[in-house]
Parts: structure tokens; sequence; C-alpha cells
């Protein structure tokens, strides 16, 4: 049952449309994200200028995972509108919510899938032709990319999922094309009526047998609906949720039992599960854990041992370089306060094929080794552990060199970002970040570790030198995007805000 707003959002989506605009075009390229043992191309980058589009879709895209692509997935369109509802409903998780989240590759604002049909064909610019091949099936990346457990789920049970089209005539596409709806074979079968029997309705076998006779439906869909025809039916399950491995990093509260000076810039934490596990992991060499400090201050740290019920982390204090993290535990928190912390992740494990281990720390870096050197010491491995930072000196390959940084220099000769889509002006200091610049000008910019690695707060770039920082954007992605905590503009640059 649809409250009042729900009615209304609905009654607005199901408006016809005959043309739309073509807002953007983004591709991607695969590469590894969240902390999981795969690489996806979700995170896609603005176009500008003329993109060529052939049978499998924009030029320059990816698909790391060879069923998200083929002649029926050449290109994933997404409904713009979504987003603010999304933000609304989902208020812990409303700074994610934007436009390119969903990793498609069109974006426009009146196509949905409650006004779109399979098998409509659409002209896109002068001479791409299009036609609506199936709706897009959610899997567990969505509950990663927007830290919501059941977002898979809520977009095909909310029948916000985007939809795919194949490719009838292969050109070129640029933003501000207008999309022309040119044919309308099937107006009965909107994309959300379709997913209506692909997940809700799952038993109506006469439903099943007229949608699997669909010429124009992707095979993909009509071999679900044929299979379940002659009572096979999909483990939904896994594409929703994945296995163990995939599991999204779920969070839990802490209650701070002990909190203790160890030298004077460095102070220990130890965190007790508020509701402890049955059986609960141990912190394996390289492992992390992120920490919600107050407002959408995350922050991520290095276990120094434990496991899932009660764990100690090491935190330094550099009031010149802190990011608001390591000021908060050490001025703020108290013992027996309750925050919400990410479960362990391994993002930094030893190379098991190694045969010699050599550890290099410097400073507080120590804490995400010590679990590693106690591992290679209880399995009697051969390793030498350095407390310096001499990589360099002793000519180490850098192919042999596997680092990680919890601080990144953002500072640097001032510059000016220009906002393509206001004309606003900004002026980034000497002594401040893009990123805080931003923040002060009113954007909610999202950010996770705030030290060039994640990616996650990056901005797309319309024109303009950049001094690349960081680790969190591919080579090919420095052209349009930059990483607003720790790059820096040279000069003049334009921003895609």
């Amino acid at each position: 049952m649809h409250t009042v707003s729900e009615e209304l959002i609905i009654a607005e989506l199901e408006q016809p449309w005959q043309r739309d605009q073509l807002d953007e075009v983004r591709t991607g390229k695969g590469k590894p994200v969240f902390g999981l043992p795969l690489q996806s191309a979700i995170f896609k980058s603005v176009r500008y200028g003329s993109v060529t589009v052939d049978k499998l879709g924009c030029q320059g895209d990816e698909h790391a995972y060879e069923f998200h692509g083929g002649p029926d997935k050449a290109l994933l369109q997404y409904c713009s509108r979504h987003y603010n509802v999304w933000g609304k409903e989902l208020r812990g998780s409303e700074h994610l919510f934007r436009v390119g989240g969903f990793g498609e590759n069109l974006v426009a604002r009146n196509a949905n899938e409650r006004n779109t049909c399979i098998g409509d064909v659409d002209r896109i610019g002068r001479d791409v032709i299009v036609q609506v091949s199936m709706p897009r099936q959610p899997c567990y990346k969505l509950n990663h990319r927007f830290q919501e457990k059941n977002i898979s789920r809520l977009t095909q049970e909310k029948f916000r999922t985007g939809w795919f089209y194949r490719i009838l005539h292969e050109g070129s596409i640029h933003a501000g094309d207008d999309i022309e709806l040119l044919e309308r074979p099937h107006p009965e079968w909107t994309v959300a009526l379709v997913q209506h029997y692909l997940y809700i309705e799952k038993e109506n076998y006469e439903i099943m047998k007229e949608l699997a006779e669909i010429e124009e439906l992707g095979n993909e869909i009509r071999d679900i609906f044929q299979n379940r025809l002659n009572k096979k039916f999909e483990d939904q399950e896994a594409r929703l949720l994945g296995d163990d491995s995939m599991a999204l990093d779920m969070w839990a509260d802490y209650r701070l039992a002990q909190k203790r000076k160890e030298t004077p810039a460095v102070e220990s934490f130890v965190f007790e599960a508020v509701h402890p596990r049955m059986s609960p992991e141990e912190a394996l060499p390289g492992t992390h854990v992120r920490l919600k400090l107050g407002g959408r201050l995350i922050r991520a740290y290095s276990v120094v041992g434990g496991n899932q019920n009660r764990f100690t982390l090491g935190v330094a204090l550099d009031r010149d370089a802190s990011r608001g993290g390591s000021l908060y535990l050490h001025q703020t928190i108290r013992e027996g306060e309750v925050i919400t912390i990410s479960n362990f992740v391994a993002t930094f494990p030893l190379a098991k094929e190694a045969d010699h281990h050599t550890l290099i720390a410097g400073g507080i870096g120590i804490t995400g080794l010590l679990a590693s050197a106690l591992e290679l010491e209880r399995s009697n491995a051969s390793y030498h552990l350095h407390y310096v930072n001499a990589a360099d000196e002793l000519g180490l390959p850098k192919q042999n060199i596997h680092f990680e940084s919890f601080q990144a220099n953002s500072t640097g000769d001032p510059f000016t970002a220009e906002l393509a889509e206001t004309k606003k002006e900004v002026d980034v200091g000497p002594g401040e970040s893009l990123l805080d610049a931003l923040r002060s000008a009113g954007f909610d910019i999202p950010s996770t570790c705030e030290a060039g690695n994640c990616g996650t707060c990056r901005v797309g770039v319309r024109s303009g030198r950049v001094e690349h920082r960081g680790t969190g954007l591919l080579d090919n992605e420095k052209d349009t995007a930059m990483l607003s905590c720790v790059s820096r503009g040279i000069g003049r640059i334009v921003l895609d805000l």
C-alpha cells in the first residue's frame, strides 16, 4: 500500500513522454571497488563532446563482469529524478545518491521505468537508434555503493533499476542531444510492469508465457520466464546479496571500553561490541575498520589486534594534519560512549606467495603491520620488520612494494574553481583542500578516506589543468575528474558542478 506522497511520485512518473534530453553521457573502466575481491565499472565519469556508440555501447566503457555487457545491454539509462527520492527515503546515505551513482551511461529526467516500454525505439541525437531490451537486474554491488543492506532489493521492488538498450543504428551522442520516441510496439508492457512479474508476482504462468514470447525482450529475461514455465526458478538471493565474501560491510554499535595515552601523541582505544557475536572473526593482517565519528565524518583505522567482539586501535594526533578523525578520538570521545563501527575488512593482507616479507613502517603506520608481524612470527615465516622508511635506500624494486597511505598533502598554490552550472567561483587557498572549499561554499561532497585512496570525493572536471594526487583515480579518468580531497587545480579550472 502506497502513502499519499508515494502515490504522487508514481503519478508523476507515469506521465507519458515523447521527447527527452540527454543530460549526461558516462563511461567507466573496471577497477577494484569497495574492498571486495572483484572489479567493477560502476564508477563512471562524465564524457564531454561526442561519444561513439556501436553495437556494444559507448566507446571507452568497460564491463568488468562478462554478463553485464553484450548487445542486449549496450547502454544503461537511469532517471535522474529518482536520486532525490532515494535521498529522502534513505537518510543515512543521501549524500551518496547523486547522478551517476547507479553506473548509468545515459542520464535523462523524463523517461523512467513506469513510462518506458519493452521494445520502445528511440533516436538519440541525429543518428543513434536504440531499442529498450530489458530492465536492469540489480545486484549486491549497489548495497556497497550506497552503504545500504537492502538497496539492491529495494530498487527492484520500487521499480527504480534503470533499463538497457540494444543498438539498432550506430553513431555518436553527446550531452544535450534530444531523445525522441519513434515506435512503441508493446505499450502494455512498461519496464515496471515486466519487473512486477519478474520480482513480485512470480508464479503467474499465463503472463510468463506471454512475456517469454515478446521478441524484443532481452534473452536474459526471456530465459528466466521460460525457465519458470518449466518449473526452474532462479536464485535471486545470490544476485541481491552475493556470497559471504561479497557481504556488505555492515555496521554495528561498539562501546569504548578503554582509552589510554601511549605516548605524547598516540592513544590506544579498546572497543567492545554492544551485541557480542557468537563466533567473532579474528583480526587478520591488514584489517581495517571504519568509524562513524559524528555527522558524516567517517575514518578508517588499522586494527592492532583482537576480534569482532573486542579489538584495539592506535591513533596518533597531528594537530596540523588532522582531518577531524584523530582530533575527535583524542579530544571528544570518552570511555563508555557508543559509536558505530564497520565490520572487519582485510584491505592490506599479506602476500602469501612471498618467500620473505620485508615490513617497513614509520610512525603510527606501525599499527597496520603489527598483526602482520605477529602472524608471520606464529607461522615461522621469513620476515624482517624495519621501523623506518627506507625502501628507496634499500633499492627495493617498486613492483615488490605494497604500501598504503593514511595522509596526503592537499596544500599548494592557490587556484580558482568555476562551477559550470552556476558560473560561481570558489577560491581555494594554499592551506585548504578543494573539498573543504566546496563544502564551505555549500556543496555536500561525499568523502571517506580524505587521503586520496578511495575515490569517493571525485568531482568532474570540464576544463583546466589539474595536479593529480592520490591513487583513487585510474589514469584514463584523470582527463575528466579529480579527487577533491587532495588534488589541486592549476590557475583556473571548471568543475562539473
